[in-house]
C-alpha cells in the first residue's frame, strides 16, 4: 500500500536574502542577492572571501541561547510559530533537523580559545536540535540527521516516517547550517568555491559559494488536518553512491534511483512532475550530472519541464538548502510563480534543459520534484504537492 501523504502546515525561515518567509519569497522573485564579503570571522588568507552571510539575525535569533547554529534555528522557529500554532500535546511534538556541520563553529571556538566543556558541548551535532526543542517545548522525538548537503531533505523524509509510524502528532522538521571558518577553509582547499558569480547550469559556471540559514516546516498526518495546509509531502527517498568521499558518482545512478523511489512511494510516474527544484550548485560536474539524470527520468518530457536552482542568490546553505528548496516548491504552487535561476543566461551541450532564465515564470506546479546531493555520495529526492490557498 502507498504510504499516506503527510501535510506541511506552515514554514519559517531565516536566509541571506530575507529574515522571514515573506522576505525570502520576495527575494527569490526579485532576484535579490545576499552574497557579500564575510565579516564574522577572518577570511583574508582564503582564496575566496565571499558567501551568503546573514549580517543581522531577527531579534528572536539574536537573543536565543546557544551557538550561532542554534540561533539560526530559533529565528526560523519564531517565524514558523508566528504562522501556525503547535496545537498538540507537547509530549507528541517532535523535532527532526538536518545539518552538514551541526554546531562545529562552537566546537572550533572551544578547542581554539574558550577551552570549556560547556562551549564544546554546544558544538555537538545534536545540541542545536535540543536547543530548538527546548524553545518549542517539544518533548517528543528529537533527532538530528546528517547526510551532508542533502540533510534538509533527509530530515523531512524521516519526519514523515515518524508521523506515519504514530511516533508523534506534530513534527517541526527542516535543516540548518551556519557559515564558519572551518567549512570555508575546507571548501577553499577543495577549490570548489568560485571567485565569480554563481551560475547554475550556465556554460560559464565555475563553482559554488557557501551560505548560511535555517528552514523549518510543521508536519502532521494529512488525515489529522482539518484546516488549511501549505502542501503535502507525497514521497521521499535517500540513496548512497558509495563511490567517493566527496565527488558524486559521475553516472548519477544514485540520484536517479532516489528519484525513482520517491516517485514510487508517491504512487506517481515521471509524467506527473510539473516542476523540478534542482540541487544546482553551479559546479561543472554537479550540474552536468543532474541534467543527465533528469533527462533519463523525465524522458521525452525533459525539455518541457521547468527546472530551477535558487542557490545563486544565497549561496549553498548546506543543511538548510533542501528544506528551503522544498518550501520554494510549495510557495510556487500557492502564488503561481516559479522563481528564475539567478545567474543562468545560456547553457551548453550538457546543460540544455529549461532552467527558467532571466525572470520568474508564471505557472502553478501542482507536483514538484526536489533533488539534493551531498558529500559521501548522499542523494535525496522529495515529491511535493502544492495547495492553492
Amino acid at each position: 500500500m502507498r504510504p499516506e501523504p503527510v501535510a506541511i502546515l506552515a514554514a519559517g525561515v531565516v536566509t541571506p536574502i530575507g529574515g522571514d518567509l515573506d522576505a525570502f519569497w520576495t527575494g527569490l522573485l526579485t532576484g535579490a542577492s545576499g552574497i557579500s564579503t564575510i565579516e564574522r570571522f577572518p577570511v583574508g588568507d582564503l582564496r575566496v572571501q565571499r558567501g551568503g552571510e546573514i549580517k543581522k539575525l531577527p531579534s528572536g535569533g539574536e537573543s536565543a541561547r546557544g551557538c550561532r547554529a542554534s540561533r539560526l534555528l530559533c529565528a526560523a522557529a519564531d517565524d514558523l510559530r508566528a504562522r501556525a500554532p503547535l496545537a498538540a500535546d507537547r509530549a507528541r511534538i517532535g523535532v527532526v533537523v538536518g545539518t552538514a556541520l551541526g554546531g562545529v563553529e562552537a566546537l572550533e571556538d572551544a578547542v581554539g580559545g574558550e577551552r570549556s566543556l560547556r562551549a564544546a558541548a554546544a558544538g555537538l551535532y545534536d545540541s542545536p536540535a535540543h536547543t530548538l526543542a527546548g524553545r518549542l517545548g517539544a518533548r517528543g522525538p528529537v533527532l538530528t540527521v546528517s547526510t551532508a548537503c542533502a540533510s534538509g531533505a533527509s530530515a523531512l523524509g524521516l519526519a514523515a516516517d515518524l508521523l506515519r509510524a504514530d511516533r508523534a502528532d506534530l513534527i517541526v522538521a527542516g535543516g540548518y547550517d551556519g557559515l564558519c571558518r572551518f567549512v570555508m577553509r575546507g571548501f577553499d582547499a577543495l577549490r570548489s568555491l568560485t571567485r565569480e558569480r554563481i551560475r547554475p547550469f550556465d556554460r560559464r559556471r565555475s563553482g559554488l559559494l557557501l551560505g548560511e540559514g535555517a528552514a523549518l516546516v510543521l508536519m502532521a498526518r494529512d488525515a489529522d488536518v482539518a484546516g488549511p495546509r501549505l502542501g503535502r509531502l507525497l514521497g521521499h527517498a535517500s540513496t548512497s553512491d558509495a563511490t567517493h568521499v566527496a565527488a558524486p558518482d559521475p553516472s548519477g545512478r544514485g540520484l536517479q534511483h532516489a528519484i525513482e523511489l520517491a516517485l514510487a512511494q508517491a504512487g506517481l510516474d515521471a509524467d506527473a512532475v510539473e516542476f523540478v527544484s534542482a540541487h544546482g550548485t553551479g559546479t561543472p560536474l554537479n550540474d552536468r550530472i543532474e541534467t543527465a539524470v533528469l533527462k533519463r527520468v523525465l524522458g521525452r518530457r525533459a525539455a518541457g519541464v521547468p527546472v530551477n536552482s535558487i542557490k545563486a542568490g544565497m549561496g549553498h546553505t548546506m543543511g538548510a538548502a533542501a528544506t528551503l528548496e522544498a518550501i520554494m516548491c510549495l510557495l510556487a504552487a500557492r502564488h503561481g510563480a516559479i522563481p528564475h535561476t539567478l545567474g543562468f543566461e545560456s547553457g551548453d551541450a550538457e546543460c540544455d534543459l529549461d532552467y527558467v532564465p532571466l525572470r520568474p515564470r508564471s505557472a502553478r506546479p501542482r507536483v514538484s520534484l526536489s533533488t539534493s546531493l551531498g558529500f559521501g555520495g548522499c542523494n535525496a529526492a522529495l515529491v511535493l504537492e502544492g495547495v492553492v490557498a
